[in-house]
């Protein structure tokens, strides 16, 4: 497969705690406080506009090719979501997580998981990814997944790096990416 779309969608990816899988309605409230909470936005542009909230809220869920919901596999419950888009022209892995469960792995775990999947199913020579260069839990992870910085860039106001890894190179080991001590998330709503 060499491009978006031409696989079957849904695609669903198992990792260890969790299932990467297409958004249903049921995920619709979760998902608006992902995309609202200022904690999970505090590195991806802020919080979506009034408009967007309400497009999210009307709109259909899980039409898109490679936007996934992140959800605990033993209870269904949404944690938060993965993305691998072509925004850019290259396949661009984002992700977000809810407050409560930043700092326990789960972002490690569903980045892993996801570009094990690419690495099989896709033809792209790299993935990319971008980053605030303030955001130093991501920076770290993606590097601790083998990503090297391309370029530094400006976007929503602040600092960014594009990151990129080669699909062809093998992932490091899932126990590698361990969290070794849970960090506390500065909470930003008063």
């Amino acid at each position: 497969m060499t491009r978006e779309g031409t696989a079957e969608w849904p695609i669903r990816i198992p990792a260890t705690r969790l299932w990467i899988r297409e958004p249903v309605d049921a995920d619709r409230r979760t998902m608006i406080r992902l995309l609202t909470d200022p904690v999970t936005r505090e590195y991806l542009g802020g919080a979506v506009d009034y408009a967007s909230r309400q497009a999210l809220e009307l709109s259909p869920l899980g039409l898109t090719w490679g936007r996934w919901v992140l959800v605990l596999a033993e209870t269904d419950t949404m944690i938060g979501s993965i993305t691998l888009d072509y925004d850019r022209g290259e396949p661009e892995l984002s992700y977000a997580l809810l407050p409560e469960y930043m700092g326990l792995g789960y972002a490690a775990e569903a980045c892993h998981a996801l570009l094990g999947w690419a690495r099989e199913s896709l033809e792209d020579p790299v993935v990319i990814a971008v980053t605030q260069t303030r955001n130093k839990r991501s920076v770290t992870l993606l590097r601790r997944l083998g990503f090297t910085v391309r370029r530094g860039l400006e976007e929503f106001g602040a600092q960014q790096l594009l990151m990129q890894r080669a699909l062809a190179t093998p992932l490091p080991d899932l126990a590698s990416l361990a969290v070794t001590a849970p960090q506390p998330v500065r909470d930003l709503r008063r």
